[in-house]
């Protein structure tokens, strides 16, 4: 992934399944909410979305700081704003049991649907996106009711391609501390500086009603 740009507002920033989941000051980018279909209902508020910039190494693509917990809200102006950013998606991986009302698929303008599928494995405070036949891109998830300040933080540091080492090393030091025992290191084939490399671990739980 080789981008190097901030979306945020611009006042502040199982075994099949398993094989098609999932610098400089970033300038704002403004991308238009693309809830146009009836399902599901988008949140009108701007991705605030933070991506490394051009040449940038770490356990992460960028940062994500959604507004809440419910995906088929959140995941379309995601989805858009990655689009307008020269990413489009097909593919989109999340954890089971951090997500609720988790559609199978989400409409997106003059493009197929991004299919989306759910994981008790993967690390609750990231998600996969998969573009054709392009490298995944990983996002560092920020909890929705993490404080400004520390979300803003980790924003800024994915924008300058500082997010290395597990996710909750990342949010900790931030002050925006994810779910305890529900943190990961990042993929192994996205291990960065500070990490210890291992396989990451699987975790447990029940999907939950939704």
């Amino acid at each position: 992934m080789t981008t190097g740009q901030m979306i945020s507002p611009p006042d502040r920033a199982d075994a099949a399944r398993s094989d098609d989941d999932g610098g400089d000051a970033p300038s704002p980018l403004r991308v238009a909410s693309s809830g146009t279909h009836p399902e599901p209902v988008a949140d009108d508020r701007e991705p605030r979305l933070s991506l490394v910039p051009p040449g940038g190494h770490g356990s992460f693509d960028g940062a994500w700081w959604p507004h809440g917990g419910r995906l088929a809200r959140e995941a379309p102006a995601l989805v858009a704003a990655l689009s307008a950013a020269g990413h489009p998606i097909s593919r989109m991986s999340v954890n089971g049991d951090v997500w609720t009302d988790i559609p199978d698929r989400l409409p997106q303008p003059g493009r197929p649907p991004v299919r989306i599928s759910w994981y008790h494995t993967l690390d609750p405070h990231t998600v996969t996106l998969t573009a054709g036949d392009r490298p995944r891109i990983f996002l560092l998830v920020i909890p929705s009711d993490a404080a400004a300040d520390a979300a803003e933080d980790v924003l800024r540091r994915a924008a300058t391609g500082r997010l290395s080492g597990p996710s909750s090393q990342i949010l900790r030091h931030a002050g925006a501390a994810p779910l305890d025992g529900l943190s990961a290191p990042p993929p192994a084939d996205r291990v960065g500086p500070g990490t210890d490399g291992q396989p990451r671990p699987a975790v447990s739980g029940q999907r939950r009603a939704r």
